[in-house]
């Protein structure tokens, strides 16, 4: 697990279910909403071993903002790939250099868990994120195709 880690003005640790209240409206603010605070608290908890890890970045002792990591091996590539689920910066502290600390200290925790390649998953309505990413060295290089199933009975 990334330990708590000071870098520029920012610091970023591990989240914790005293977080809902600011991931629930940071994933609002990625325009998903209907989870509740027992669900998001779950899914915190489901984020603190294994292959997972969410991580909270604290501006001036304010949370402003999250990313959501996954590493898991691949069969048609050596080592492992590091996957961004999700990612979000505050939209008031947005453009201040934050998401992009955020993020080289994510990679730099996913390289040293043995991904050898990085990528993140973006919402196809998210020009501005992607233009970001294009910034930061991501490529496009993949189509991602997504099935909904019917919920059982």
């Amino acid at each position: 697990m990334l330990p708590f880690t000071k870098i520029e003005n920012m610091t970023l640790r591990a989240a914790a279910p005293e977080d809902v209240s600011l991931i629930k409206k940071l994933v609002g603010q990625l325009g998903y909403t209907g989870l509740t605070d027992e669900q998001i608290v779950e899914k915190i908890r489901g984020y603190s071993g294994g292959r997972y890890a969410l991580l909270v970045g604290e501006h001036e002792g304010t949370g402003i903002g999250f990313i959501a990591l996954h590493w898991f091996d691949i069969l048609h590539s050596p080592g492992l790939l590091g996957r961004i689920t999700a990612f979000c910066i505050d939209e008031a502290h947005r453009s201040k250099g934050f998401g992009a600390q955020m993020l080289e200290e994510a990679e730099k925790f996913l390289v040293s868990q043995g991904c050898t390649k990085l990528e993140v998953t973006s919402n196809e309505r998210r020009t501005e994120s992607h233009q970001f990413y294009l910034k930061k060295g991501y490529l496009v290089d993949s189509r991602r195709f997504v099935k909904y199933p019917p919920a059982s009975v």
